[in-house]
């Protein structure tokens, strides 16, 4: 049996970040990680996936991308490369190819035993770095499609090849179903897009990214706390496709793509949606007028550098001269495979310790759990907007280090008891 202070479960931008401060204190410990550094920028995104924030933005504590072209967009293959470089700048202690099965308490003393395929831990501290997106979640009504329809995961989309001939659905309007909707469109791909909660957002407004501006406008900083429906789906969507896009849904049906409301029911075929596609184009319209108002205040009170801008032209209501579509006939209208961009849900199965809601959800506040030791982090809005970004999961990261170095060792308050 190994002994360590801390393991730290996962090895991407959490974990390697978490890595830094522990050794900036001197603490010693081990990342843990199933695949290679970055395994879900590998093998859960799709072929040409491209960074949604600009390069200048992609930096962890310590180092920053290294890029000619700062406001560029880089692809999935360079975000991989930047972990990996900074993992090796850092000298992180990482074993690869290393499953976790279970972290268990220590009988009769504190601390954790961690069951691995590479044999069991005995650590004073566990992080469980592994961040939000872990198992595919797809609504309970897919069973209720054809058989001859295939179905996918947006986990598992890699390009348009892969699927067969004929309509898509996807359903979902997050950033991955926006993206993956207008790459088989463009392909020529015929595609009906089932969108839910939206907010309209541009790339760039008075020269700037949306990245700075959210940083500007204090948005990325507000905490989860003060603001409960942040929880709530996507707060902004944005492509860095084509050198960065904005997404304007409106304007999906003169681009090919018919837009749909939510899913609601599917039965003999026949897939039904709700009457509330103008609903959620709307709110997403306010959010954008409301957005655009804050910007254009930040640069009547500090203009340094902000160009002019006219707001960007509003597209006509979806509405005008055409009925909703509420229902579709999988069969006539030629749909061959369904695209689930639904979002994921946590799998900690393997983490045997109190600190895991009735619903799944960890229990923690900024990533301490109420298990003396155990530790979150990358959680997806864990303590701000920001807790699964790279900037944002440093902070997060450098937390947690300040709050495990506070701690004493087990064996300490192990013999302290005795």
């Amino acid at each position: 049996m190994e002994q360590i202070e801390t393991v730290v479960v996962g090895g991407g931008q959490a974990g390697l970040s978490l890595s830094y401060h522990l050794a900036r204190l001197n603490r010693p410990h081990v990342v843990l990680e199933r695949g290679q550094i970055g395994q879900s920028w590998r093998s859960e995104r799709w072929d040409s996936l491209m960074f949604q924030f600009p390069n200048w933005s992609i930096r962890l504590a310590g180092y920053g991308y290294q890029s000619d072209d700062p406001n560029g967009f880089v692809h999935k293959d360079e975000v991989v490369r930047f972990l990996e470089d900074y993992a090796r700048l850092t000298k992180a202690p990482i074993r690869c190819g290393v499953c976790v099965a279970a972290v268990r308490q220590r009988p009769q003393s504190p601390g954790f035993l961690v069951e691995t395929s590479d044999g069991t831990f005995k650590t004073d501290n566990v992080v469980a770095a592994t961040g939000s997106f872990q198992d595919p979640l797809i609504p309970g009504v897919h069973a209720e499609l054809p058989k001859s329809i295939v179905q996918i995961h947006s986990s598992a989309y890699r390009n348009p090849q892969q699927l067969p001939q004929g309509a898509v659905l996807v359903v979902g309007s997050g950033a991955s179903g926006v993206q993956i909707a207008q790459e088989l469109n463009e392909s020529g791909r015929k595609v009906y897009f089932s969108i839910g909660r939206y907010r309209r957002t541009p790339r760039k407004y008075r020269g700037r990214d949306i990245y700075w501006w959210f940083g500007a406008l204090n948005i990325w900083d507000r905490s989860i706390e003060r603001y409960p429906d942040l929880k709530r789906g996507s707060v902004f969507t944005v492509s860095g496709v084509g050198g960065g896009r904005d997404i304007d849904l409106r304007r999906f049906p003169e681009e090919g793509i018919t837009l749909l409301g939510r899913m609601r029911e599917i039965a003999h075929g026949r897939i039904t949606f709700a009457d509330d596609l103008e609903q959620s184009l709307t709110l997403g319209d306010a959010w954008f007028a409301d957005l655009l108002e804050q910007m254009d205040d930040y640069a009547r009170q500090h203009g340094v550098d902000l160009l002019e801008e006219a707001a960007p032209e509003r597209p006509p209501s979806h509405d005008v001269g055409r009925e909703p579509i509420l229902e579709l006939d999988a069969a006539a209208t030629g749909i061959a495979t369904v695209i689930w961009a639904t979002g994921f849900r946590y799998n900690f199965n393997w983490v045997k310790v109190p600190v895991i809601g009735a619903s799944g959800e960890p229990l923690q506040q900024r990533g301490v759990s109420p298990c003396p030791g155990f530790y979150f982090l990358g959680l997806r809005r864990m303590f701000n907007l920001r807790s699964n970004l790279f900037e944002g999961v440093g902070e997060d990261a450098a937390y947690i280090a300040k709050h495990i170095n506070a701690r004493k060792p087990a064996d300490v308050l192990c013999n302290r008891l005795r």
